[in-house]
């Protein structure tokens, strides 16, 4: 499609966040559940949407703080980082419940002129 490098390495960051957070957080690591995920090519960028098949709903509205360093450092599990780092890495990121339930994130990553 055109993007930089830079933007490829973003795009796949994002998109392993999402899907290690719909196996470990939506669908809670059930190996019987799918996670889908969906790429739509336009002509301005690509969106990506990860969906989960999880019974927990997580909220909608997603107002994680930027973690501290420090917080999370010291944490045994190093978590905490996945939604930030989606929003950083991507151009827009929407979370909704799925059409069929569970959980979605829609990535939108735009082609640079």
């Amino acid at each position: 499609m055109g993007f930089h490098p830079d933007r490829i390495e973003s795009l796949k960051t994002a998109i392993s966040e999402a899907v290690t957070n719909a196996i470990e957080h939506g669908n809670q690591h059930d190996e019987a559940m799918k996670v889908v995920v969906l790429l739509t090519a336009r002509d301005d960028g690509l969106v990506i949407s990860v969906a989960d098949q999880g019974q927990k709903i997580l909220p909608q509205e997603h107002t994680t703080p930027s973690p501290q360093i420090a917080d999370v450092m010291e944490r045994s599990d190093k978590g905490g980082w996945g939604i930030w780092l989606i929003r950083e890495l991507m151009d827009e990121v929407e979370f909704t419940t799925a059409p069929s339930g569970g959980n979605q994130v829609r990535m939108v990553i735009h082609l640079e002129p």
